[in-house]
């Protein structure tokens, strides 16, 4: 049984909406997904601290890593990861999903590459996409598990599947109890439930 299946608690029809939700992670950003980012060597360190900023939305930063920079494969993979993430911040979703397939096409799953690129979908009210890549995050070992289960809660919300939205806040909240968007997130569904 897919992790798909086991949230979706009876929900079947589709909302054709496209969302802009407030982020609780990133307040200054247009995304109401949270992002994951990645630190790779020094010479990428200026791209990764622009990732991490909420403000900045020019990925030159990361731009001179990749072209200038003699980065290794991983340091490379992390760099397009966090410029992903800066161009989903830009708004710049497909140019986001190609740095993210970047960054995936390297040796094995890199886990904050699909959960990012889960957002580009997100964004773009790709829901199907945003979901299969938040899913597949929390298979390949997302560290914090709690970011891919808000975000699946976000699509749930998105589609009007209130029960799903709700499972997916609590399991947020149990992997990190003091996560505050989870916990708002889920008293409004709970409210929009009744």
């Amino acid at each position: 049984m897919r992790l798909r299946d086991l949230i979706s608690v009876g929900a079947k029809h589709r909302a054709a909406l496209f969302i802009t939700l407030m982020a609780f992670l990133f307040p200054m950003t247009a995304s109401a997904q949270t992002a994951v980012t990645t630190l790779g060597a020094d010479d990428a360190r200026n791209c990764y601290h622009d990732a991490l900023n909420a403000t900045v939305t020019d990925s030159d930063s990361c731009d001179t890593a990749l072209r200038l920079s003699n980065l290794t494969k991983k340091d490379e993979r992390a760099t397009f990861v966090n410029r992903g993430i800066i161009l989903n911040r830009a708004g710049k979703y497909d140019e986001a999903i190609k740095d993210f397939d970047r960054a995936l096409a390297g040796k094995g799953d890199l886990a904050e590459a699909l959960l990012n690129r889960g957002n580009s979908y997100f964004l773009k009210g790709q829901l199907d996409q945003a979901l299969d890549d938040y899913e597949a995050s929390i298979e390949a070992g997302l560290q914090k598990v709690h970011f891919a289960w808000y975000n699946i809660g976000l699509v749930r919300r998105a589609r009007k599947d209130w029960q799903g939205a709700i499972v997916a806040f609590e399991k947020a909240l149990e992997a990190n109890p003091g996560y505050t968007p989870a916990q708002e997130k889920l008293a409004d569904t709970r409210e929009r439930q009744d």
